[in-house]
């Protein structure tokens, strides 16, 4: 009996310790870098691979990754499960893509990673077994030293798109415009800021970016969406000077730059004769608005005793100025660009009378003539527009305050 309970031990403990047994072509586990034509900058993407071989089945498993100290980084999907029956018995392979950024230069190290097994026997027990593989390490050399911003992509492309036309514009419209940059092997941590759109001779509104970013085996692309509403601040037409954007290919290793072209903001000639018309009937309706010949009348029988003196006195001063030294016709424009001073501005009337009528369309086209007659202080008639223009193309839209903007005018002309 005893011999009999000896022997079953023993055949116990070899068939577990033979089942239990892992050989080094059973399991493996590999870490590599993808093949590479130029040195790795910081910045730069690169992808790391992480591999796995089974001959043994899994019950469960969990791989543990090392610290990437040095990189910025992110996995690229699930893992990915596949069987191989080539050569005579299954195995089956895993594999593990992960972007790497790194973001100092020298040797960087990646330390083993650990997949913690659980394993069948061939009589249907489990038992853990953890699977280790080697560190492998990188050389990484520091950016170039470039004074933009330092953009290292795989692939670049740039859309440049109009809402409507910008070179058809009617009264009063604006064009929307997008420009989408897609960069492959970016994040979008790693994109330009918005540029400033420049122009000559436009209003240009800028709304808020929007950044998205997908994933693929290939590594992650990352779209930008840089949007702006334009108008013309002086008809008939303006300029928005183009847009650089340089980056580095990391495909060829060279720095390129894409350029969008110029862009001419314009209204049509329908919408010019319009705009034009509507300025002269204005000023024929405040010539109109004058007081009649009555008026007139009365008002000469009113002031028609301080007539004579008033004369009197005009024709003593001018000839006081033609008769002093120095003081002639220089003193003299002086003189008539000071009664100037008190004549009406028809533009100024014309806006006083929209904001009386509540019309924010007519008050900024007379804001818009007081700046293009150069009086002033022009910088803050500008400002007065655009600020102006925030509330009606702006996000949210509100309504301006057409008191305040005809206060801003008034003070800026001043």
């Amino acid at each position: 009996m005893v011999k009999l309970l000896l022997a079953f031990l023993f055949t116990l403990i070899t068939t577990t310790g033979w089942a239990q047994s892992v050989g080094p072509e059973d399991l493996k586990l590999e870490l590599s870098f993808e093949e590479r034509s130029g040195p790795l900058y910081t910045g730069e993407m690169v992808l790391l691979k992480v591999r796995g071989f089974y001959k043994i089945r899994i019950a469960r498993e969990k791989i543990i990754q090392s610290d990437l100290d040095g990189f910025d980084w992110m996995q690229l999907g699930e893992d990915t499960w596949t069987k191989d029956k080539t050569k005579g018995h299954e195995i089956l392979q895993l594999e593990r893509i992960i972007a790497l950024f790194p973001n100092r230069a020298g040797t960087l190290e990646i330390k083993p990673f650990d997949h913690q097994l659980e394993l069948w026997t061939r009589t249907g027990e489990r038992y853990d077994h953890t699977l280790t593989s080697d560190p492998i390490s990188i050389e990484v050399t520091e950016r170039p030293d470039t004074h933009d911003w330092w953009l290292p992509a795989r692939r670049l492309t740039v859309e440049d798109n109009w809402s409507n036309p910008p070179d058809k514009l009617g009264t009063g419209e604006g064009a929307l415009r997008v420009v989408t940059i897609t960069v492959e092997g970016v994040l979008p941590q790693h994109m330009p800021p918005m540029p400033k759109l420049e122009s000559a001779g436009a209003y240009v509104f800028p709304h808020p970016e929007r950044r998205i970013k997908r994933l693929y085996k290939r590594g992650p692309v990352t779209r930008v969406f840089w949007r702006w509403t334009v108008r013309p601040e002086n008809p008939p037409s303006a300029y928005l000077k183009p847009i650089h954007l340089p980056y580095f290919d990391t495909q060829t290793r060279e720095h390129r730059e894409i350029v969008i072209a110029a862009q001419r903001i314009a209204m049509t000639d329908e919408a010019m004769a319009t705009y034009l018309a509507e300025a002269n009937s204005e000023s024929v309706a405040l010539l109109d608005q004058m007081p009649a010949n009555g008026s007139s009348a009365s008002i000469s029988h009113r002031f028609a005793g301080s007539i004579a003196p008033l004369g009197f006195l005009g024709g003593m001063l001018a000839g006081l100025i033609f008769m002093t030294p120095g003081m002639r016709w220089r003193k003299f424009r002086r003189f008539r660009g000071m009664l100037n001073r008190f004549r009406s501005d028809p533009d100024i009337a014309a806006l006083k009378k929209a904001v009386s009528l509540g019309d924010a369309v007519a008050a900024r086209r007379a804001g818009v003539k007081l700046i293009n007659k150069g009086k002033g202080d022009v910088k803050g008639l500008k400002q007065a527009v655009l600020d102006f223009d925030q509330h009606i193309f702006g996000i949210p839209k509100t309504e301006p305050d057409l008191g305040k903007f005809k206060t801003v005018i008034l003070k800026s002309l001043r």
